[in-house]
């Protein structure tokens, strides 16, 4: 399942070319009705239905039956969104007239914004900016930026802090930038500055469009600097030899060293040492960088490479995620000082997270410090969170789920259930846009206060069979998950069949489906996936015609996804010597993904052989599925069995086999 952030970030739906003009009532209706009749009913999810597959028009001929209900924003906004590409100003401006606020209305403010802006109609885009608060999403931010209506106007950060606190290819804030460039805005060091992260980046492609605004000598250059670094450099070592090198040059030089560090590190780590016109801090940024591409597929001179940056320069902190490679490198090489040395460097928000937290105190236990270690340890523990899982498993303590709280009253319930935004949310997740649906709970959930409105909340979702609505307000409540509501587990009759049937642990496979998705039986992913399992189309095709236990399983019933959701999770399983944290890996990644980690490192064995392997997951999506069906898993375990778990069996790495797949199984089930 995509992290609920991810999910808030709302598809964009490809739609139909409009064929007619879509024209909304007058003036805004009283308050709404949540109450829908039957016929109401029918068309609402006839329009949803339609609007999940990019027709617009089932909802513009039912918004006038419609627009009066609680759910009328949302079918005006299905009306709209599908063919955003063609709609004119009139058109938004009617519903915006309409529906002046709520979620539906807050997304297609965004997205018209984000078309206007494509289209560079920049007189619509600043009455649509100017009509409301400031959107919250940083490609706007640029827009509104590059906007010769509104850059003069508004009282914004300048064009380089916008433009460096973006991703590397993010078109609208690039585009920006070249806008600021040719009026003098962004200035010569802070361009060299932002060509040096998107370097760091590996954004070659979007970097070099950025070669006219430099001097006229570096200019011609930058093109070479990523196609051929190694060949540049040399003849630039040629030309100036021992002799000093001209400024812009060696900002030119160190571009092309970190591209040669992203493709071959060994030739950057080596020119790095030679060349006498860098800096220390030059020479530790390129090291550090070496270091990082080379520790992503597993090279052995990596941690050598890491050492040799703190030595050229201990003062030089690099980028919070090379520092985290750092750390997970350590661990490989069992190196606890190197760990400690990592940490040091990191800013203080980033030092705070759990997992470099208990890494540390993992350090100051292997070099002797156990009373200074568990300082560090006993505030981790927790039985929600991976690391807090594991430092109670470090200070071998079980995991036991004791009573939680009494549940909300009956009279805090029955008054969210009325709440109109708590029925629009309910609605939509009953008709299948789950997307929408936590775009819409979000919201509701970000206006309570305190526990008992959280706890509420979920009550009322799990009434309604809203399972991810629900997991995801008990994971809101503070202090961690509340496991009498968060860890629900519907289709147990089902999920314990298919347990049975492919002699997977219910609890393992009840903690892959709550991470996949929440137990959203009809969620479909962006690239396909399907249903509580999340199984891709070709998989299930594949199953169906070589096992035969799933051979007339149906890919969109409950049953059938769970059938062939448990047979491809326990075939990787199998190939991975029982091992659940590898076949978690494999499921998520593919399996020829995980074989080909192994084969390049595999750790010594033990007891944190996999937390260690967790931690070097190359892919970091794949790195938090892990992590998160384990947890899911431990936690399960507990409530299934009605006893304390041990928790280290579940991360062992099992008899790890190394030999190729074979050509007839599927990479993956739910990329």
């Amino acid at each position: 399942m995509a992290t609920v952030a991810a999910i808030l970030k709302h598809r964009f739906i490809p739609g139909a070319a409009a064929t007619c003009l879509f024209l909304l009532g007058g003036a805004a209706a009283a308050s709404a009705d949540t109450t829908l009749s039957a016929t109401q009913a029918r068309r609402l999810s006839a329009a949803a239905v339609a609007f999940s597959q990019g027709d617009y028009r089932p909802a513009a001929h039912a918004l006038p039956a419609l627009e009066n209900t609680y759910m009328g924003p949302w079918v005006g906004y299905w009306a709209l969104q599908p063919r955003l590409k063609s709609i004119t100003q009139s058109q938004y401006q009617r519903y915006a007239d309409r529906f002046p606020s709520g979620v539906a209305h807050h997304l297609l403010r965004q997205q018209w914004l984000l078309q206007l802006a494509h289209r560079k109609d920049w007189p619509d885009f600043t009455e649509v900016y100017q009509a409301g608060s400031p959107p919250d999403l940083l490609t706007l931010r640029c827009d509104a930026a590059r906007d010769p209506l509104l850059a003069s106007t508004l009282s914004v950060v300048s064009p380089f802090v916008l433009w460096s606190g973006a991703a590397a290819g993010n078109h609208a804030c690039n585009a920006m930038a070249r806008t600021a460039l040719k009026e003098g805005r962004i200035s010569q060091a802070e361009l060299w500055r932002r060509l040096q992260q998107m370097y760091e980046a590996s954004a070659f492609s979007a970097a070099l469009p950025f070669a006219p605004f430099l001097p006229a000598a570096q200019s011609g250059q930058l093109a070479q600097s990523v196609k051929t670094p190694a060949a540049w450099i040399s003849q630039q070592i040629q030309r100036y030899g021992a002799a000093p090198w001209p400024v812009e040059q060696t900002h030119l030089l160190v571009l092309a060293l970190l591209r040669l560090a992203a493709v071959h590190p060994a030739q950057a780590v080596q020119f790095t040492r030679n060349l006498r016109v860098l800096s220390s801090a030059e020479k530790s940024l390129i090291l550090y960088n070496s270091a990082y591409h080379a520790t992503l597929t597993f090279r052995p001179e990596s941690g050598r490479w890491y050492a040799d940056a703190y030595a050229a320069d201990a003062q030089f902190h690099p980028r919070p995620r090379i520092l985290a490679w750092m750390v997970r490198t350590a661990l490989r090489e069992h190196n606890w000082r190197m760990v400690e040395q990592a940490v040091e460097q990191m800013d203080p928000a980033q030092r705070a997270q759990r997992q470099w937290r208990f890494w540390s105190a993992i350090a100051l236990l292997r070099r002797g410090y156990p009373q200074a270690a568990r300082s560090l340890l006993t505030p981790l523990e927790s039985p929600w969170t991976y690391y807090g899982q594991l430092a109670m498993a470090t200070l071998q303590k079980p995991l036991v789920l004791r009573p939680t709280d009494p549940p909300a009253s009956p009279r805090a319930e029955a008054s969210l259930d009325e709440q109109v935004a708590v029925r629009r949310a309910i609605k939509l997740y009953q008709l299948g846009l789950y997307y929408d649906a936590l775009a819409e709970w979000n919201q509701v959930l970000t206006d309570l206060r305190g526990t008992p409105a959280i706890r509420a909340a979920a009550r009322v979702a799990f009434a309604h069979q809203s399972w991810l609505l629900g997991i995801h307000a008990s994971s809101l409540i503070p202090g961690g998950e509340d496991w009498e509501q968060g860890y629900v587990l519907p289709y147990a009759q089902e999920i314990a069949a298919a347990a049975a049937q492919t002699g997977l642990r219910k609890a393992f496979l009840a903690g892959l489906i709550r991470q996949e998705s929440g137990f959203a039986r009809g969620i479909q992913s962006g690239v396909g996936a399907q249903g509580l399992m999340q199984v891709m189309p070709a998989t299930a095709n594949w199953l169906q015609t070589h096992i035969p236990a799933a051979a007339n399983a149906d890919l969109h019933s409950t049953s059938g996804n769970l059938i062939l959701g448990s047979n491809y999770l326990h075939l990787q399983q199998q190939q991975f010597g029982g091992s659940e944290l590898l076949a978690a890996a494999a499921y998520n990644a593919g399996p020829a993904a995980a074989k080909r980690w192994l084969e390049r490192w595999t750790p010594a064995p033990g007891p944190w052989a996999g937390p260690i392997f967790t931690a070097n997951i190359p892919y970091r999506q794949t790195r938090h599925y892990v992590q998160r069906v384990l947890t899911n898993t431990s936690v399960y375990a507990a409530i299934l069995d009605r006893q304390p778990q041990s928790i280290w069996p579940q991360w062992r790495l099992g008899t790890v086999p190394v030999r190729a797949t074979g050509s007839s199984t599927p990479s993956s089930a739910a990329p």
